[in-house]
């Protein structure tokens, strides 16, 4: 299981929401919601990388091992951001091969095929990334988190600039990985209709003493 216990993150000493603790099982997608400006990005980069100025306080434990405080979940996560942010001077499966260092040439270039398949961009694994529109952008950098089989994967509204088909597309390859691979999944979005309908959710309240 993936357990927060009373989980939250200050920036510069100030507290930015109430705690929240949750626990997920192998398969499952929680997804945090709230106001832009609370912290919920904050929270998905504090999981992966130490930041000046930022604590992670509470704890995170994974499979019944307390999170590392330095590498935290990086060695076994990939986050899918609300930009696509791809590489110019690669293709479309150069990009999505850099999370594949751990596979041989024959096993990338299988994954990679699959994955392009299943998100609608067949034949494309050569392509200029950059000659894409940004929804097609979009399902590169989720494929790119998809192919190692991450045990984590972190969602940083990743659907907020999709249309609906594409939306739909992307949010099926995604929600059906984490199921099929037994990992957890970590979405946080403004929009409702974009949690898995058997997921579990939590909406984040500004910081108060009392809380």
């Amino acid at each position: 299981m993936l357990i927060f216990d009373n989980v939250s993150v200050k920036r510069s000493g100030r507290s930015l929401f109430d705690p929240i603790s949750f626990a997920l099982k192998p398969g499952q997608i929680f997804t945090i919601q709230g106001p832009s400006g609370l912290g919920k990005s904050t929270l998905l980069q504090a999981l992966i990388q130490p930041e000046d100025s930022v604590e992670l306080s509470g704890q995170v434990t994974m499979d019944g091992r307390a999170m590392d405080p330095v590498e935290r979940l990086a060695p076994c996560s990939q986050t899918v951001f609300q930009d696509p942010l791809l590489f110019s001077h690669l293709s479309i499966g150069a990009n999505i091969a850099l999370s594949l260092n751990r596979f041989d040439q024959a096993q990338r270039t299988a994954r990679i095929t699959a994955l392009l398949e299943q998100l609608g961009l067949a034949g494309m694994i050569a392509g200029d990334p950059f000659q894409l529109s940004r929804g097609q952008m979009m399902r590169v950098s989720v494929a790119r988190a998809l192919a190692p089989h991450p045990k984590v994967i972190l969602l940083d509204e990743p659907f907020s600039a999709l249309d609906a088909l594409t939306r739909q597309q992307v949010q099926s390859a995604l929600f059906e990985q984490i199921k099929t691979d037994l990992g957890y999944g970590i979405l946080v979005t403004h929009h409702s209709e974009d949690r898995p309908p058997d997921g579990e959710s939590v909406c984040l309240m500004p910081f108060s003493s009392g809380g």
